[in-house]
């Protein structure tokens, strides 16, 4: 507490968030941690990591900061040099009603083109992009929707789909994990759910839903842990992600 309060009073602090989320099925299994650093207003950055010295994703988005659409992402891994090793690249064309997926590099030819209707959240973004840029209905605790594309690793490559409308409702006040929270009833393109917002800020606590993000789970659970604060704290959790691994030959 008193590391906060000193945080607070200086003003060189670094406050922007970094949000500690854990991913898994309803049940509790096959957990994944995710971080979301609200890098600026119009930039976000998010690591997902299994276990330690494994695979980590490391995916960026530039975001409006006005309307908190997404207006391009990349798809990566995270180096051992703590940067971005990218793969895929989403953009919008056509006003942002379409998001055409390129992969391998940034000036290829699409592979998948998909029409959507704005506001759209990629799915398997775990709603990074609605954590870094609460949406305003809440603080007005009114109803929203958005289009849900969804991108699944496949066999053969990837499986890419619009699956709709996702709708939020029925903000109702109660409290979640001991603070003021504002719950919506989701139903449409991830069916029927519940995701719980905090009441202050709008930052979204915790998502229950039937429909899974990735091929390995059965549906979706997403809670926040905890939060940090600056740039340090992002890169402390990059580092830690690799610190003490094996060295890899050549």
């Amino acid at each position: 507490m008193l590391s906060l309060l000193l945080a607070l009073a200086s003003p060189a602090a670094d406050m922007r968030p970094v949000f500690h989320y854990r991913r898994t099925n309803g049940d509790g299994s096959e957990a994944e941690d995710i971080y979301v650093f609200a890098e600026a207003p119009g930039r976000v950055a998010v690591m997902k990591e299994k276990s330690r010295c494994t695979n980590a994703a490391y995916v960026t988005a530039d975001i409006d900061p006005i309307s908190g659409q997404a207006s391009a992402l990349v798809g990566g891994r995270l180096t051992r040099g703590l940067t971005q090793e990218p793969f895929a690249w989403l953009t919008t064309a056509e006003g942002g009603t379409k998001v055409q997926a390129r992969i391998g590099a940034r000036d290829a030819v699409p592979t998948h083109e998909l029409a959507v209707t704005p506001p759209w959240r990629v799915y398997d973004f775990d709603f990074a992009d609605m954590v870094a840029h609460p949406p305003k209905a809440i603080g007005a605790r009114a109803d929203f929707a958005f289009d849900l594309p969804l991108i699944l690793s496949t066999d053969d490559g990837f499986s890419f789909s619009n699956r709709g409308r996702m709708r939020l409702s029925g903000a109702t006040s109660t409290r979640h994990f001991g603070g003021p929270a504002v719950r919506y009833r989701a139903s449409g393109a991830a069916g029927k759910g519940m995701l719980w917002f905090d009441a202050r800020s709008g930052v979204l606590l915790e998502a229950r839903l039937p429909l899974a993000n990735h091929s390995e789970y059965r549906d979706f659970r997403l809670r926040l842990i905890r939060t940090h604060y600056g740039e340090a704290s992002w890169k402390a959790k990059l580092a830690d992600h690799w610190r003490g691994c094996p060295t890899v030959d050549g």
